[in-house]
């Protein structure tokens, strides 16, 4: 606020001017006296100082606008670094059956990750499909297989049948019912005199669970999942059998009684 508006009286008035006059003369003093081009310089120096003050604000406002460049590229580097790790643990975590670059992906069969328990009644699995590929002299018995899912399909499934599932376990679940249906149908191909007593009665059984409306369809239970594949019946393993027949990858046979059986499509 200048000295004119913030003086009360005459006199205070009186005594700013007096003092910006001697400021005036201090001034004059130091220059050594007004020439005739005084004005002209003061003029020019207010000119400068005026596009001094446009170059200031300018570059303040480069200097902000690369101070947000930056934060945004710091963005863009943590974004960057998050994807690769994620690209770099997909490809570490690759499924077996996703197709490989320059070749198919390999058959279904070949995608179970664990081995059988090998005892004295469940031989090796190598051992086992030997004796399930052949059905007579030169005869061989192909066993219908899940086929797996697509990320299209899990996300079509309903929220409240998917629940908290992901989209892996399902298809763990898919390799765990091929599991079971190649160990199944490879003991049931197996000649009699090399079963045990313990797998016959496991064949027998099977056979009882057969009727008219699985005749060739191939299928297991619950005892068979249990006995031949590493899925657990319990409530999450139910919810991923309910998505397979959601998705129609198998079906329900059921009876006679409380017999369900799960059939591959």
């Amino acid at each position: 606020m200048s000295f004119v508006c913030s003086s009360a009286t005459l006199s205070s008035l009186e005594e700013g001017f007096q003092n910006k006059i001697e400021a005036l003369k201090i001034c004059n003093d130091l220059r050594g006296g007004w020439a005739g081009d005084t004005v002209e310089d003061c003029g020019q120096l207010s000119v400068e100082v005026n596009q001094l003050q446009r170059d200031l604000v300018w570059y303040r406002n480069m200097l902000s606008q690369a101070r947000k460049d930056l934060a945004a590229a710091r963005t863009l580097i943590e974004q960057v670094q998050q994807l690769s790790a994620r690209l770099t643990h997909m490809k570490t975590n690759m499924p077996s059956h996703i197709p490989r670059p320059g070749g198919q992906a390999s058959p279904q069969h070949d995608h179970i990750k664990k081995p059988p328990v090998q005892t004295k009644d469940n031989p090796p699995a190598n051992a086992q499909e030997k004796s399930a590929a052949k059905v007579g002299p030169q005869k061989t018995r192909q066993v219908k297989t899940v086929h797996f899912i697509t990320v299209e399909e899990f996300e079509s499934v309903p929220k409240y049948i998917r629940g908290r599932l992901q989209y892996d376990q399902v298809n763990d679940a898919v390799s765990e019912v091929n599991r079971a249906l190649e160990a199944k149908y490879a003991l049931m191909v197996r000649p009699r005199n090399k079963l045990s007593e313990t797998d016959m009665t496991i064949v027998r059984a099977c056979k009882y669970q057969e009727n008219q409306e699985t005749k060739g369809v191939h299928f297991v239970v619950g005892d068979d999942i249990k006995r031949w594949s590493a899925l657990r019946m319990d409530s999450c393993g139910r919810s991923l059998l309910t998505i397979l027949r959601t998705l129609r990858r198998l079906r329900e046979i059921r009876g006679p009684g409380n017999i369900v059986r799960l059939a591959a499509v």
